[in-house]
């Protein structure tokens, strides 16, 4: 199973960001993939509902979303059933553990979601930061915004 990061769905829901139009398609073509199960192949955490709520309200960037509109974005993956995942028991410790790989407090956030992932069993993430996350080798992480012969895969 794989994750959205927070930059992915701000730039799909922030119409004044230049990689909009991009952002959106990705964001609803990963959203709609399912298993063979039929089960969603993408989740959300509850961190990254959090920061996007965060960021796409604010008045710094260009055409910030009202507290209204960012709550019906939230409810409505909450209501598309995608699987939001939350922080277990094991949170703390494997964020330490993880931390301890780090040299600067600026991955503080980042090492916060990978735990997270990491304690849910997420292999992977979308993000167009993935140099954020090259240090997690537990993670596949992909920028769905590169074309998909250009898009790297840091696993390896």
């Amino acid at each position: 199973m794989f994750s959205i990061d927070t930059n992915l769905l701000v730039y799909a829901h922030n119409t004044g960001s230049e990689f909009h139009e991009q952002a959106i398609t990705n964001v609803t073509q990963i959203i709609n993939e399912r298993d063979l199960n039929g089960q969603h192949t993408v989740c959300l955490s509850t961190q990254v509902l959090t920061e996007f709520f965060h960021v796409i309200t604010l008045h710094r960037i260009e055409n910030p979303l009202s507290i209204n509109e960012a709550l019906s974005i939230l409810q409505d993956y909450k209501d598309a059933g995608i699987p939001i995942i939350h922080q277990q028991e094991t949170q703390f410790q494997t964020f330490l553990e993880i931390l301890e790989t780090t040299t600067t407090r600026r991955k503080t956030f980042d090492v916060a979601l990978a735990a997270t992932l990491k304690d849910n069993q997420v292999s992977g993430l979308y993000t167009v930061n993935v140099n954020d996350f090259v240090s997690f080798d537990f993670l596949e992480v992909i920028n769905p915004l590169l074309p998909s012969t250009d898009s790297p895969s840091l696993s390896e």
